[in-house]
């Protein structure tokens, strides 16, 4: 993914993300149920570890890109880093 289509995907993402957090002041501020509250919270939690492994995966793939491996191996070996750790972003 290029540098301005993840630019616009993460702010996309962060906008939605302003909306749920604007939803949860308004249950509060409407006294709403602590169960709701905290299955909101919990949506909100698990869209910035997905926003979190989404700018991690354009970051790891341009330092990729930038770097010169002879080694092929090193570079899948750091693919396979970066997949791990985007596997458990997304948890």
């Amino acid at each position: 993914m290029e540098k301005e289509q993840l630019r616009k995907s993460v702010l996309r993402r962060l906008g939605t993300i302003k909306g749920h957090i604007a939803g949860i002041e308004k249950m509060v501020e409407e006294n709403k149920n602590c169960e709701d509250i905290l299955f909101q919270l919990s949506a909100v939690m698990g869209s910035v570890n997905k926003l979190s492994a989404h700018i991690l995966e354009g970051y790891s793939q341009a330092c990729l890109d930038e770097s010169n491996f002879d080694d092929a191996k090193s570079r899948q070996r750091i693919e396979e880093l970066t997949k791990t750790m985007l596997n458990m972003l997304k948890k």
